[in-house]
């Protein structure tokens, strides 16, 4: 790095004062371009011996097209964290294991699975490897059944080899079992995500917990329930059966008699992650006097409260009291449901806010009309710090008072909007990048900003971010996008509704779609069929010509004038398109 010039002027610093130490091993580590996986290893250790270093690197089973592969030697460093470096036979034992290899090549998934096992305590021992990979309960159809070595993985992450004894009992254990006798995955998941980086269950203390009497339903148990438990207890460890059932026996968490599943599942959001709450905390905010409505607790409330605090652990009953009866929360005397909602975007996940900055964003005078907060411009902003907690108040006022964001001496509302999508979640931008995005030249149209080519970029970037000036310069200059010496503003429309909230297109892969065989009509790119296959995938990406033809093969599109033939599911955002689905496709089935 340092003798191309690459690198930050802190590692620049660092590998010269490395250079300056005379000790060749020093020297001679400080200048391999891998410094950070070799740091890495050897974290705490000392330096390794060059030498060492040098037959590492220079492992024909660590070389890829006759390079080093980088990812490899990632995953060889998570497994030798802080252990100190490895010897290279060892290395080349565990990358030739033949129960490691698939079609005659290492299986790097697999490789994965075993390094997030063996994170940062050393290489394991091949047989180990090759034991736990051959066990029969984790073989499907006669081959490693990896979905099931996942959880595993997921379980042990950090901990080292478990023993393939305890892997075997557990898989094994009647409460797992469906009644066909096979191993219920779902509920493995479950115990999976509790005990993920904590090490192997004692097969007795996942029996008691699968059998509590309270997490039962109709004699079978309550996978729901379960579920409600895991999110708490997500990478905590296996619960105390006594704190389970005193959670669950709470007075404030019955309704008719029974379990109120529904407060069950908000209380369990806000725990997410961070054990079992206090029965007397539970008791105390859910009683809140603030949270009441009719003499009945407010569950819409409750899930705005639930929303800030999600995976923060309990909130203090007088935070959120403080919050609740903040005087710019009010409007009439009451509570502002719709104001608490833009606070509850802003702060997912972030826990509560201090009352005093929620009062100074509130009363932010460029947030103000007619004397009034704006909401609408709340919301945008809101929209934009989703999930990315309270945001300065004179951040917010160096945006909207940004020249490049004012018309006729006001805020531009729908300029405003397009920023908030591509920044959506993402956090406020600074002044200058929102500036650099507005002035580019190739954004310009008659010396003012061309605001419906901004919605274009706006769309395919919507929770992005900003994109890289020169993409878009390279986009907007690309041949296959200009008609008549200008940009096909249309052509453009199809690409953007296609990539839209997938972020930005290479230049080249746009030119490739434009220039598919199956596109071409009279040798000439067929608009109003790219228009109606933009219809087809948008949001899903560029498709390949391959797709591209199946689809026109099946709607039987090729030389027809275009229907409106678009519906719901197509149009789906969970659909998802491949060759298989046209396939399996008749015309009557779309048309």
């Amino acid at each position: 790095m340092l003798l191309k010039g690459e690198g930050s002027s802190i590692t620049k610093k660092n590998i010269n004062e490395f250079l300056n130490i005379e000790d060749p091993d020093v020297q001679a580590t400080a200048c391999y371009p891998f410094i950070t996986s070799i740091s890495s290893i050897c974290n705490g250790k000392g330096f390794p011996k060059a030498a060492d270093v040098d037959a590492l690197l220079k492992l024909p089973s660590l070389q890829k097209d006759g390079q080093l592969d980088r990812q490899l030697l990632s995953s060889i460093s998570s497994i030798c964290n802080g252990k100190g470096f490895p010897k290279a036979g060892d290395v080349d034992t565990l990358l030739k294991l033949p129960s490691l290899q698939k079609d005659g090549q290492l299986d790097r998934q697999l490789l994965s699975s075993i390094s997030s096992i063996c994170n940062g305590k050393g290489f394991p021992k091949a047989g180990d490897v090759d034991r736990l990979l051959k066990l029969p309960s984790l073989q499907k159809d006669g081959q490693l059944d990896r979905q099931l070595l996942s959880s595993i993985s997921s379980i042990c992450n950090s901990k080292g080899f478990p023993k393939a004894g305890d892997v075997d009992t557990l898989l094994k254990l009647p409460g797992l079992l469906q009644k066909d006798g096979q191993l219920d995955r779902q509920l493995l998941s479950s115990i999976s995500s509790i005990c993920n980086g904590k090490g192997f269950p004692k097969a007795g203390d996942v029996d008691t917990l699968l059998k509590l009497p309270i997490l039962q339903k109709d004699g079978q148990l309550d996978r729901k329930l379960l579920s409600s438990i895991s999110s708490m207890m997500s990478s905590r460890g296996f619960p105390k059966v006594g704190d389970v059932d005193t959670l669950l026996k709470l007075p404030s968490l019955q309704k008719n008699g029974q379990l109120d599943r529904q407060l069950l599942r908000l209380i369990s959001s806000v725990c997410h992650g961070k054990g079992f709450p206090k029965a007397g905390d539970v008791d105390t905010l859910l009683k809140l006097t603030s949270l009441q409505k009719d003499g009945q607790l407010d569950r819409l409330l409750l899930r705005s409260i639930s929303s800030i605090c999600h995976g923060k652990g309990f909130p203090k009953a007088g935070d959120v009291n403080t919050l609740l009866k903040l005087p710019s929360l009010q409007k009439d005397g009451q509570l502002d449901r719709q104001l608490l909602s833009s606070i509850s975007s802003i702060c997912n996940g972030k826990g509560f806010p201090k009352a005093g900055d929620v009062d100074t964003l509130l009363k932010l005078p460029s947030l103000q009309k007619d004397g009034q907060l704006d909401r609408q411009l709340l919301s945008s902003i809101s929209s934009i710090c989703n999930g990315k907690g309270f945001p300065k108040a004179g951040d917010v006022d160096t945006l909207l008072k940004l020249p490049s964001l004012q018309k006729d001496g006001q805020l531009d509302r729908q300029l405003l909007s397009s920023i908030s999508s591509m920044m959506s979640s993402q956090g406020l931008p600074k002044a200058g990048d929102v500036n650099t995005l507005l002035k580019l030249p190739g954004l310009q149209k008659d010396g003012q900003l061309d605001r419906q080519l901004l919605s274009s970029i706006s769309s395919m970037m919507k929770s992005r971010g900003f994109p890289k000036a020169g993409d878009v310069d390279t986009l907007l200059k690309l041949p296959s996008l200009q008609k008549d010496g200008q940009l096909d503003r249309k052509l453009l429309s199809s690409i953007s509704s296609m990539m839209s909230s997938r972020g930005f297109p290479k230049a080249g892969d746009v030119d490739t779609l434009l220039k598919l065989p199956s596109l071409q009509k009279d040798g000439r790119l067929d608009r109003q069929l790219l228009s109606s296959i933009s219809s087809i995938c948008h949001g899903k990406g560029f498709p390949n010509e391959k797709l591209v033809s199946r689809i026109i093969e099946s709607i039987g599109l090729k030389n027809l004038e275009l229907p409106e033939y678009i519906d719901e599911f197509l149009s789906s955002e969970n659909f998802d398109f491949d060759e298989n689905f046209w396939d399996s496709l008749s015309i009557d089935e779309i048309l």
